[in-house]
């Protein structure tokens, strides 16, 4: 697993003042709606731009934990995912083991994209009163048969046409607006949505990664503040 940045945590109550109104404002709304209730956890995915798309529906719905398993491919977002990814919390794992053990820790039941995998539930039935990590594999092999071990259900998309599956980041998107579309209906609000420490620590890792020279500006606020 990758190692995730840490930064002050009270960067964004020291910092957050060198914003615009606008900025800060768009910020603190952006952060009151992020979910960890919901994850998303991609293996292999091998076109950049289906990468990228699965990382701006995460970000568009809400969803701010992302989980990337590269056992063949590199992580490899395209140019436009760049101005999405800094928003995310990206954890990158090079085993399955390692990454379920951790979703197991965190508390996430495991559920699987899979298209014709008999028993799978329908999309529509997905129950989401325990916090939910969403998986999609490969765009050809799809999940690694090693997470059958680790998952604990199954899921499907209903198709009406002759076609028998999406592509994965049409997959993803449709999953991603249903799950959270349900989970904001059924889930109470103070177990859906980040909690207030939470939410400043992530509002933190934003101003950091978005203020230039925030270090040297944090190093100047923190020593005045301690001198009175």
């Amino acid at each position: 697993m990758c190692e995730t940045i840490r930064y002050p945590s009270d960067a964004w109550r020291l910092l957050g003042g060198y914003l615009s109104d606008s900025r800060r404002q768009k910020l603190e709304r952006v952060a009151h709606l992020r979910t960890r209730h919901l994850r998303l956890v991609v293996q292999d995915i091998h076109h950049p731009h289906n990468v990228s798309a699965c990382l701006r529906s995460a970000e568009a719905f809400g969803i701010q934990d992302v989980d990337v398993v590269c056992l063949k491919e590199k992580f490899c977002p395209s140019s436009v995912a760049r101005g999405v990814s800094k928003w995310l919390s990206i954890n990158k794992y090079s085993t399955i083991e390692a990454c379920a053990q951790n979703l197991r820790a965190l508390g996430y039941r495991i559920a699987a994209g899979m298209p014709c995998e008999e028993g799978a539930v329908l999309l529509s039935k997905v129950k989401l009163e325990e916090p939910l990590a969403i998986l999609f594999g490969n765009e050809h092999e799809g999940v690694h048969s090693e997470w059958k071990k680790h998952c604990d259900f199954f899921f499907t998309i209903p198709m009406v046409g002759f076609v028998e599956s999406l592509n994965i980041s049409v997959s993803n998107a449709v999953t991603l607006y249903e799950l959270t579309r349900r989970a904001k209906e059924e889930i109470p609000e103070d177990r859906y949505y980040l909690k207030a420490d939470d939410r400043e620590a992530l509002l933190s890792g934003w101003v950091c990664e978005h203020l230039e020279g925030w270090d040297l500006i944090y190093r100047s606020v923190s020593k005045k503040e301690k001198m009175f």
